[in-house]
């Protein structure tokens, strides 16, 4: 990869990173917000509760997200970015182009995906 396409790829890393640390945070004051404030009526705190718990499945899932990122800027600075971390071969550059984060070929992918790496 050419250094302005590493440098595209950095960019779009950290802009993606910043994004998830931002609804991180607007997850985790709407949370306390809604702590504070209190429903007046069972249903109320039903959704209320319910709301809290969807958002803490997607701050848990963009925390994962934000993990597979910040390993993908390593690889960055380290020359590895773009390849296998479990064979070594080259990402595919449209899976790459999709999930800049990417830590495994299509092949690997599959094997992680059937729980067989």
């Amino acid at each position: 990869m050419s250094v302005t396409n590493l440098e595209a790829i950095k960019q779009e890393l950290e802009a993606k990173r910043q994004e998830i640390l931002d609804g991180i945070a607007r997850a985790r004051a709407l949370g306390r917000v809604e702590g504070k404030t209190g429903a007046p009526d069972i249903a109320d705190r039903a959704a209320s509760a319910l709301q809290r718990e969807f958002s803490f499945s997607l701050t848990e899932n963009e925390g994962k997200i934000l993990k597979l990122i910040d390993e993908a800027l390593v690889r960055l600075q380290n020359g590895s970015y773009g390849l296998c971390v479990h064979c070594g071969q080259a990402i595919e550059p449209a899976r790459l182009a999709a999930v800049p984060w990417a830590r495994h070929c299509l092949a690997c992918q599959e094997l992680q995906d059937r729980g067989e790496i």
